[in-house]
C-alpha cells in the first residue's frame, strides 16, 4: 500500500516502487516512469536523484509534497551530523511538522500556510493537547522547516518558493548556579563522601565537564603520567529503525562529540589529582564513574545528583548548572576568557561570556566600587 503523499509502494515481489512524473505527452497527459529498489530508503533516494536530474520533471507543476523532501533532507544530512542530532530532527519533524503538513505540496507553500502553522503550534501544539509549546521549542521545529525548504530549492525539488520563515521570538532563561556558600557546602560533602558518583559531580563542578562527557570517561583517557584529562567521548542517545514498520527506537551509545572544539585536553588540577588516583585504587570498571562493566547513564548521574541535593537543603539546580557555576568562578577569579573557552570546548569566546557566565549582584556591585574607586 503507497505511504500517503508519497508515490512510493511495495511491491508484491518484495521490491519498493517510487513513480515521479517525466513530462507531458503529444496528447497532453502526463508521463511516468518508475524506479525500483530492495527497500524504502534506497528508493527514495532514487526518486531524489531523479528529480533532480530530469529537466522534464517540471517541478513547478510537479512539485513533490513536504513530507517526501523532509525525509530526503534527513536521509542527505545523517552524514553530516550525529546521532543524537539527527535524531532531535526526526523528532521534530514526525511528531510536529509531518502530521500537519506531510501532504502539502512544496509549490503551495506560502507565507499564509507556515504563519498559521506556527501560530497553532505555539497556541495549541502539545502533543497532549494541553496548551501550545513553548517559543524556543516552536522556534527549533521552524528552524528545520526552514532547513527543509532550502534544501528543496537548492537541489531543484520545488520553485523557488518566496517567502521569509519567521519564528517566535525567545525569552532568554537565566540559569540558576550554585552561590558560593552552597558550593562550598556541596563540595564538602562530595570530599566527604568521595564516591564514583561524588567524583562525577566534583569533576563538572571543578572542570567544567557536561553530563555525557562525565558518564563516558574512562580511567584510559586520563594521562597520569603528565597530569592530562583527554575529554573523546560522550554519552549520546541515537535512534535504531525498523525498516518494515518504520518504528524508531533509541539506544544509548558511548560516541564522539558532535562538535570538533569538544574534544580537548584539560591539565588536572593537583587536589583533582590526588582524588583521581584514590578513586582509581579501588575502581573495578574501565569507566571512571561506574561501578560495573558498562557506562553510568546520563539520567541516573543526574537523579544521583538531584538526590545529594535534596539530603543536604542545597537548592535545586539541574547537573548541567554545575558547568555553568564553573565558568561563572573562573571568570570571577579572572581566568583569561580565551583559556575559559577552550577548556569548556567552546568554538568561539562569545559563546563562553553570552550563555555560560552569570553575574551576581554581588559581583556587579564590586564591578561598580571599582569604577567609583578609579575616579575618586
Amino acid at each position: 500500500m503507497p505511504r500517503r503523499g508519497e508515490h512510493i509502494h511495495k511491491r508484491k515481489d518484495g521490491r519498493w516502487e517510487a513513480r515521479y512524473k517525466c513530462g507531458i505527452d503529444a496528447n497532453g497527459k502526463t508521463c511516468y516512469k518508475s524506479v525500483y529498489a530492495k527497500t524504502y530508503t534506497e528508493v527514495k533516494e532514487k526518486l531524489w536523484n531523479c528529480l533532480k536530474n530530469n529537466p522534464k520533471s517540471e517541478p513547478s507543476e510537479s512539485s513533490i509534497t513536504f513530507g517526501v523532501a523532509a525525509d530526503l533532507w534527513l536521509e542527505a544530512n545523517k552524514f553530516r551530523h550525529k546521532g543524537a542530532t539527527i535524531m532531535r530532527y526526526e523528532n521534530l519533524i514526525n511528531r510536529h511538522i509531518k502530521p500537519e503538513l506531510q501532504d502539502m505540496r512544496l509549490s503551495k507553500l506560502n507565507s499564509t500556510v507556515i504563519s498559521d502553522f506556527m501560530n497553532r503550534k505555539v497556541q495549541a501544539g502539545r502533543l497532549d493537547r494541553n496548551g501550545g509549546l513553548s517559543s524556543s521549542y516552536v522556534r527549533s521545529i521552524m528552524l528545520v522547516l526552514n532547513a527543509v525548504i532550502n534544501f528543496s530549492e537548492e537541489e531543484n525539488l520545488c520553485p523557488p518558493i518566496q517567502m521569509k520563515v519567521y519564528t517566535p521570538s525567545v525569552q532568554k532563561k537565566v540559569l540558576k548556579i550554585l552561590s558560593i556558600s552552597d558550593q562550598k557546602k556541596l563540595e564538602s560533602i562530595l570530599l566527604t563522601n568521595m564516591d564514583e558518583t561524588a567524583l562525577g559531580i566534583y569533576l563538572s563542578l571543578q572542570m567544567g565537564l557536561r553530563l555525557g562527557e562525565v558518564c563516558a570517561l574512562k580511567w584510559d583517557d586520563i594521562d597520569f603520567a603528565n597530569a592530562i584529562l583527554h575529554v573523546r567521548a560522550t554519552i549520546a542517545r541515537v535512534s535504531s529503525r525498523a525498516c518494515n514498520n518504520n518504528i524508531i527506537k533509541t539506544e544509548l551509545i558511548r560516541d564522539v562529540p558532535k562538535t570538533k572544539t569538544s574534544l580537548r585536553d584539560i591539565p588536572i588540577p593537583s587536589n583533582i589529582f590526588e582524588i583521581l588516583l584514590s578513586v582509581k585504587r579501588h575502581s573495578v570498571s574501565e569507566y571512571t564513574i561506574s561501578t560495573t562493566d558498562t557506562f553510568v547513564r546520563p539520567r541516573t548521574l543526574e537523579y544521583r545528583f538531584q538526590r545529594i541535593l535534596e539530603d543536604n537543603s542545597i537548592p535545586k539546580i539541574n547537573y548541567h548548572a554545575l558547568r555553568h557555576t564553573f565558568a561563572t568562578r573562573c571568570v570571577e577569579a579572572e581566568v583569561d576568557i580565551k583559556t575559559l573557552s577552550e577548556i569548556l570546548g567552546h568554538s568561539n569566546v562569545a559563546i563562553t561570556l553570552n550563555t555560560y557566565v552569570h553575574s551576581s549582584m554581588d559581583r556587579k556591585r564590586e564591578q561598580l566600587e571599582k569604577l567609583n574607586h578609579a575616579i575618586s
